[in-house]
């Protein structure tokens, strides 16, 4: 017996009426998909029953001599050709729904507007399911004609039962429906030959679509596995760029430290210099009040020049007054020298500081060359993490052209799809032509039809085993579509990242240049501080020499001055003795003008010689002074 397979759903009276187009469109494809092979079944069963059909004629061509087995026969064709009936009946019903429901979604394609491009693959789509609807309604006519000429044959029997008695009476009438009987069994042949011409295209068909199917599933797991490697080692890659940022983070927070340290050393520097220009003004203040002690000391060797020159009148005056200036050209010398020792601690103080701000500079700048280091390490590690995503955006760049590609072919597909429904609508108009040649090829349809049943059954469950793979695939596809837009998100995140580092280093290059301008700026003060420390110390050098020339030049002058006014005491000591004399006894007016004259060179030559040393310090002093100065 025959098994016919039936679909189990729901009817399409009980369809929602709130369905998308896509759903609708896949629903009439499974629809088409089950009408096909329902009319694959029936046209078995068709064949099956004009078998029936013929062991009947010959029953009835035979009355005479019926047996059991051809009772059962009979019964056999009663009920397959009733079964057949009911099942075109039901097909055509089932068809006809479709159809409308086909009719119906179109207005659902003209509301959803936001469809697009997509609207428009779905109309053809339809278009060509109602194409395939009316073929297959052409085919149900013709199972519907054969079913109904089925109908006629046992009509006729039970005519030719219910007047078996008249028989003999009409035996003309009986000879011509026999006649007619052989011609409509001709036809039903023909009709065969047809349907078992299109059966082998459509044979021909399913093993040239499942040739295809192999080789696109061939290829979709070759893309699959293509895929699948990329997707690894786009997770490696990504793995790689999150560990080179977090490195990168640590590296730029590193950094930041380090810079906050050299800003707060840069701040100290700043106060110690601060605190030692402080300390050059105080120092230049005090050389200029002991350039105004120096200026008092020549006021007050001009009084003693002035006193030397008053020492001709009065010696005793000259004497009081050159006691005064000695004793105050000492106390001079002592608060001279006291301020030079201050004044040297001091410069040792500054010259100490400077060496403390020379280490502290040397630091600075050797910090500031390995934050120089780390940024050149960090622009190396950008620049990998760039080549990287250039080779990201190549492969995502690669994916989209497979996948068009994919989609050319896929187009490509449906086009040949499209030629090959066709040229079948072409073998079917010339397949009248063909009827009388496959005559002569009956019995060899018949041997390849029972090769076809077993085929057909291995093409329904390698059918099956393409619909589970083809879900697969599509599962596969979108849990792919899914990595590949985390794969999308995690490289914005990573170039988000990366422009974050640019800006970051940028900022950091500028702040690198801003602290750079302010170690040169640094470099220069200290540069001009040590030429002024320089200049200071050899400003004191000279000064402190010039000094101690005075004080020896004095000391030499006092001894000088010493001297003379003891040589004067013995002259005038002995100028009182010989005085004393002259009062004595009487002196002669010869020896009274030669002891005068002797007395009057004498003191001469004394006030000479004191006006001749008071000169020569007087000029050395001044050529001292001018050279001090000029140096």
């Amino acid at each position: 017996m025959i098994t016919i397979y039936k679909k189990m759903g729901h009817p399409t009276g009980e369809r929602v009426s709130g369905d998308t187009a896509m759903a609708v469109l896949t629903r009439t494809e499974l629809d088409l998909a089950y009408s096909s092979e329902k009319l694959l079944n029936l046209e078995i069963l068709l064949m099956q029953v004009s078998s029936r059909a013929r062991d009947f004629e010959a029953l009835t061509t035979e009355y005479e001599d019926i047996s059991n087995e051809s009772i059962e026969k009979a019964f056999e064709f009663d009920a397959l050709s009733g079964i057949l009936n009911m099942e075109v009946k039901e097909l055509d019903n089932f068809m006809a729904s479709l159809q409308m429901e086909i009719m119906d979604a179109h207005p659902k394609l003209s509301w959803d507007d936001h469809l697009g491009e997509s609207s428009i693959k779905i109309e053809e789509k339809l278009r060509d399911a109602e194409e395939s609807i009316k073929q297959l309604q052409d085919l149900v006519a013709d199972i519907r004609m054969q079913s109904a000429k089925f109908e006629g044959t046992l009509a006729f029997a039970h005519n030719e039962t219910r007047t078996g008695g008249d028989e003999e009476m009409e035996n003309g009438h009986f000879s011509s429906m026999n006649s007619k009987w052989k011609l409509q069994t001709v036809d039903q042949q023909r009709h065969l030959l047809q349907i078992l011409e299109k059966s082998l295209a459509r044979e021909m068909d399913l093993e040239k679509k499942l040739s295809d199917s192999r080789s696109n599933e061939e290829d979709l797991k070759l893309k699959l596995h293509y895929a699948e490697r990329e997707s690894y080692l786009m997770e490696e890659t990504l793995e790689m760029i999150l560990e080179k940022m977090f490195e990168a983070e640590n590296a730029a927070e590193l950094l930041l430290g380090i810079a906050k340290e050299l800003i707060g050393k840069f701040q100290i520097v700043q106060l110690n210099l601060n605190g030692s220009l402080h300390r050059e003004c105080e120092m230049r203040t005090k050389l200029q009040e002991s350039m105004t002690k120096l200026s008092a000391e020549e006021s007050a060797l001009e009084k003693l020049k002035t006193s030397c020159a008053e020492l001709d009148n009065i010696l005793v005056v000259q004497e009081n007054g050159l006691k005064a200036s000695l004793k105050e050209a000492d106390c001079k010398c002592m608060l001279v020298s006291s301020d030079v020792l201050t004044l040297i601690e001091k410069v040792r103080a500054l010259e100490e500081q400077l060496s403390e701000s020379d280490i502290q500079l040397q630091m600075a700048k050797a910090s500031v060359e390995a934050s120089q280091e780390q940024q050149t390490l960090l622009h190396s590690e950008l620049s990998q993490l760039e080549n990287v995503i250039e080779g990201l955006k190549e492969n995502v760049w690669k994916t989209e052209s497979r996948a068009e590609s994919a989609e050319a072919r896929r187009m490509q597909l449906t086009k040949t799809n499209m030629e090959l429904n066709e040229k079948l609508g072409l073998l079917r108009n010339s397949g009248s032509e063909k009827a009388i040649l496959l005559e002569t090829k009956l019995k060899e349809s018949n041997r390849q039809l029972e090769h076809a049943k077993a085929s057909v059954e291995a093409m329904e469950q390698q059918q099956n085993m393409l619909y589970t793979a083809l879900s697969d695939m599509e599962h596969i596809n979108k849990e792919l579509k899914g990595k590949v837009a985390k794969a999308e998100s995690r490289a914005e995140n990573a170039e988000s990242k990366c422009t974050l580092l640019t800006e970051t280093n940028l900022e950091l290059n500028e702040e690198l240049g801003y602290v750079r301008s302010r170690l040169e700026c640094l470099e220069t003060s200290l540069n001009q501080t040590d030429d002024a420390k320089v200049a200071t110390a050899k400003d004191i050098g000279i000064r402190s020499k010039i000094i101690t020339d005075l004080v020896m030049k004095l000391s030499l002058e006092r001894e000088c001055l010493q001297l003379q006014i003891s040589a004067l005491r013995k002259k005038n000591k002995v100028l009182a003795e010989r005085c004393k004399t002259k009062d004595n006894a009487p002196i002669t007016p010869s020896h009274k003008g030669s002891d005068d004259g002797n007395e009057f060179s004498i003191l001469k030559q004394s006030e000479e010689a004191l006006t001749e040393s008071s000169t020569t310090n007087f000029q050395e002093l001044i050529f001292n002074r001018n050279y001090s100065h000029s140096s």
